[in-house]
């Protein structure tokens, strides 16, 4: 009969129940679960706490401190392919333009043009103009001067546009009542 418990709580668990007949493979005996536990994960957890705002610059390091943007040089520095300057005595040269005698002026952000064509010239492609001009100006905060060239070149071309379509819809608009006035 001891033997008989084991199976019989098996069969309830797997649905048969009990009482009623359950199919066994044929010399198979009672089953036994044995199940390990873990003392450590037996009890609710700790409630969440944040991590103390004293302590974040252990957790994460201030960042370095940048006076303006970071300017790099177009292109690979030193240009590939050219052999390094050298002097007669055969040293390599420091005589030359360094990399800051090759820097580009930085790109206009058109921001005071964009606003003029916005509120004179033509609304729609000067509110555009004025969201590149501005997007030149982040670019150049932080030091992307790629998207800071492309954003100018953008802002310059829909002023642009903006100040000539605005300048053929006024003209267009004193000859029609010139004309509607005096025929």
């Amino acid at each position: 009969m001891e033997s008989e418990a084991p199976v019989r709580s098996l069969r309830a668990e797997r649905g048969g129940g009990s009482a009623g007949p359950c199919w066994e493979p044929p010399g198979a005996g009672p089953v036994v679960v044995a199940a390990a536990t873990n003392a450590a994960f037996e009890e609710d957890p700790p409630p969440y706490s944040p991590p103390d705002p004293k302590s974040a610059h252990l957790l994460y390091p201030p960042f370095p401190a940048q006076q303006g943007p970071v300017l790099h040089p177009p292109g690979p520095f030193p240009p590939q392919g050219l052999p390094p300057r050298t002097s007669h005595e055969g040293a390599p040269s420091t005589a030359g333009p360094s990399a800051a005698g090759h820097r580009q002026p930085l790109p206009k952000d058109y921001l005071v043009e964009s606003v003029l064509v916005t509120v004179f010239c033509c609304f729609l492609t000067g509110l555009v103009a004025l969201i590149y001009s501005h997007e030149t100006r982040a670019a150049l905060s932080r030091g992307d001067m790629a998207q800071a060239y492309a954003a100018s070149r953008k802002a310059q071309s829909l002023v642009l546009f903006s100040l000539l379509f605005g300048l053929f819809a006024s003209t267009s608009w004193v000859i029609y009542v010139l004309v509607a006035l005096y025929l």
